[in-house]
């Protein structure tokens, strides 16, 4: 294979962070219906990745959370999301940029 001339994968990238986007954004405004839940794998090194200390200390490099019934206050932007979560049943609010996503499913 040649060298990427075109940028393919900067291309799909965005086209992957603009569907998360879409995805984050259905879910703020009608909640995740049924049995649906979100697996988010981010950076926690990340430049913007707003996690508290004890958590980055926990997972320096990745850390992947579930959004199903305990999450609170959801806010999506262009550049990323944040959410309150339960974590050993302490309420702690995250904010982290799209770009630092490494996985997303359903």
């Amino acid at each position: 294979m040649g060298k990427d001339h075109i940028g393919y994968d900067e291309l799909m990238d965005n086209a992957l962070r603009g569907a998360m986007r879409t995805v984050m954004e259905r879910v703020a405004e009608n909640g995740l219906m049924g049995s649906h839940h979100l697996y988010i794998t981010f950076r926690t090194d990340f430049p913007g990745v707003d996690v508290p200390d004890h958590l980055r200390d926990r997972y320096p490099d990745e850390l992947t959370i579930v959004m199903q019934h305990q999450y609170w206050g959801l806010e999506v932007t262009e550049q990323g999301f944040s959410v309150t979560l339960s974590f050993n049943k302490v309420r702690e609010h995250i904010s982290i940029p799209f770009a630092a996503l490494t996985s997303f499913a359903d």
